[in-house]
């Protein structure tokens, strides 16, 4: 798109400025969902973008004041300006659309939990390799065939005002097991990093032998709950560097268990507590000690969407503690 030919005025309407670039909107959208002030770098990552490439970014936007440096020399970070006039409203608007996934897929919960119909496995595809231009997502669910068609007449009716009220499309796709067994073998990044909404991971109606080499089945509940362990260690990494993440994560848990099924708001109640009365440092050991309740919350673990698709793989493939440091922290 070219330039226009006339430009507006930087007092009546400074947003042309602010969020003028792909590159102005991810760095404020990064910093308006952060608690605390983050270093170049970390902002990089949180944005998506090169660390190099921010600067001059950077530079525009604080020229216009909307964010500021803090600290002194190497050790200086990036915050919104408070002060700005437009950083508040910026902040919501931002918060705003980071809820928005987690109010659908909590709509998408309540339709389960409600339906007459049982389900095996529902889930939300991965939205974080959809492509540029998708307008909706994909929700797989696995059912026995005399169900089948059963829920889908269900989900055709129910659908449509979940759709209307987030102004998003939802492509459905029912399977027997036979046919997400066939699915794995055509389409296995259907099954990478769902969003679970109802039953159990969809990998886990697999048999052995059907996942991908890539990502074998654990041989053994003790590896099940070793990659479980790995991700929780991920996650304690990101708490201990941004401890504002606690709060974050008791949000959403809060959001979700008042849509969960029974079996599922016990467990997040119990996370909740642990989130609410454990310090940082205690709740990052907890997120690893080996005690029985820690290995069996291990296997509902909250804010794994504080991980990257890229850093999650990267943990799920390590085999020792350093290696996790590794892939968080590129240390």
């Amino acid at each position: 798109m070219r330039p226009p030919k006339r430009l507006q005025s930087r007092i009546l309407q400074p947003l042309n400025e602010i969020l003028g670039t792909h590159a102005n909107v991810r760095l404020i959208r990064a910093l308006s969902l952060s608690s605390t002030p983050l270093t170049s770098g970390e902002l990089a990552r949180r944005a998506d973008l090169g660390r190099t490439s921010i600067y001059p970014a950077l530079r525009e936007l604080e020229f216009v004041g909307i964010v500021e440096f803090v600290g002194a020399g190497a050790q200086r970070q990036l915050q919104l300006r408070e002060r700005h006039p437009l950083a508040p409203g910026l902040k919501d608007l931002f918060r705003a659309e980071a809820r928005r996934f987690d109010e659908l897929t909590a709509a998408l919960r309540e339709l389960f939990v409600e339906s007459p119909v049982r389900v095996l496995s529902a889930w939300v595809e991965d939205v974080t390799t959809a492509p540029r231009t998708a307008d909706g997502v994909r929700l797989y669910f696995v059912a026995t065939p005399e169900d089948k068609d059963a829920l889908s007449d269900y989900l055709d009716e129910r659908l449509p005002a979940v759709e209307r009220a987030q102004d998003l499309h939802v492509v459905v796709t029912g399977l027997t097991r036979s046919e997400l067994e066939a699915l794995s073998r055509t389409q296995g990044s259907a099954l990478d990093n769902p969003t679970l909404l109802e039953g159990v991971p969809p990998n886990g109606l697999l048999r052995p032998h059907r996942i991908g080499a890539a990502k074998p089945a654990p041989a053994s509940h003790d590896e099940h709950d070793a990659r479980a362990r790995r991700l929780a260690l991920a996650i304690a990494l990101k708490i201990k560097r941004d401890p504002g993440l606690i709060v974050l994560a008791q949000s959403r848990l809060e959001r979700r268990s008042q849509r969960a099924s029974p079996r599922e708001r016990r467990e997040l109640r119990e996370w909740l507590r642990a989130l609410s009365t454990m310090s940082p440092a205690r709740l990052r050991a907890f997120f690893i000690e080996d005690s029985e309740r820690a290995t069996r919350l291990r296997q509902s673990l909250p804010a794994l969407n504080f991980l990257s698709a890229a850093e999650r793989q990267a943990v799920l493939r390590s085999r020792t503690d350093r290696e996790v440091v590794a892939a968080v922290t590129g240390r």
